[in-house]
């Protein structure tokens, strides 16, 4: 339980004592000069989870403070103390840099998903140069959201390779491809449904290391490295529509090559 208190560590030891005993400490915010005490309606709705509450309201106000210090302990301090809480807060975080890049590649997926649900991005499925088009299309909105952070977006890489934040990494890339793959119109439940996931979450990293390195007028070679990775990947799957051993041998292949492109081989 996340117990605030105002920030004197005496404060802070106290509190933690009655949190022992079971009392539940209501989450309370800092005054400032223009809030007139009042606590954020977000944090103030009494649920039982207000601390991941707290938590992903600090995380979407340090955003802001990436440009500046990085996916670091700095970024959270900062956009907690634009809330009103003291920059101790920042204990509640275990890896603060690597939370919030998870945090960031989270809610990107969201917008990308409700993008696709609305059908601003939209597979007409007619032929495979629609599906192309809108696979290309679908990477190259999501690798935008990356925009304001390209500077800083190594650092983030390295932190989410760490083998313990890999996993969940790694499910926030597979979280992405699936939903891209559901709406170009998958629903394969042979081997296809591995291969093409896996080849689009190796087209979707190769092209964010591109896109890291890319210095044309409107990362145009990025785009154009894109669409012609998504092609060569939907002339395979034709192929492997027809080839079921063809298709085992290609998962198998995959895989290794997958998880060195996507930065996930190391050693347990």
């Amino acid at each position: 339980m996340f117990c605030r208190a105002f920030s004197r560590a005496g404060n802070f030891s106290k509190i933690n004592n009655l949190c022992a005993f079971g009392l539940k400490i209501v989450p309370i915010r800092l005054c400032s000069n223009n809030d007139n005490g009042k606590i954020p309606e977000e944090l103030n709705n009494g649920s039982d989870n207000y601390e991941q509450d707290i938590k992903s309201t600090i995380l979407r106000s340090s955003l802001s403070y990436v440009p500046k210090h990085g996916w670091s302990r700095d970024t959270i301090a900062a956009g907690a103390d634009e809330l009103g809480y003291p920059d101790t807060v920042h204990g509640l975080f275990q890896d603060p840099g690597a939370e919030l890049a998870l945090f960031f590649y989270s809610s990107s997926n969201d917008s990308l998903s409700q993008l696709l649900k609305d059908g601003t991005l939209k597979c007409s499925k007619e032929n495979n140069a629609e599906l192309v088009k809108f696979l290309a299309s679908t990477i190259q909105t999501r690798l935008l959201m990356l925009q304001p952070y390209l500077n800083q977006w190594p650092q983030a890489i390295a932190l989410l390779s760490k083998p313990s934040n890999a996993p969940h990494a790694l499910s926030n890339l597979m979280t992405l491809v699936n939903d891209i793959c559901y709406y170009a119109g998958d629903r394969s439940i042979d081997t296809r449904w591995y291969t093409r996931r896996i080849g689009l979450a190796t087209i979707y990293k190769s092209s964010e290391l591109h896109l890291l390195q890319d210095s044309s007028q409107g990362y145009e070679d990025t785009w154009n490295f894109t669409r012609r990775a998504v092609e060569e990947c939907v002339k395979l799957d034709t192929m492997l529509e027809s080839n079921a051993q063809l298709a085992k041998d290609v998962v198998t292949a995959s895989v290794s090559t997958a998880k060195n492109i996507l930065g996930f081989s190391w050693n347990r």
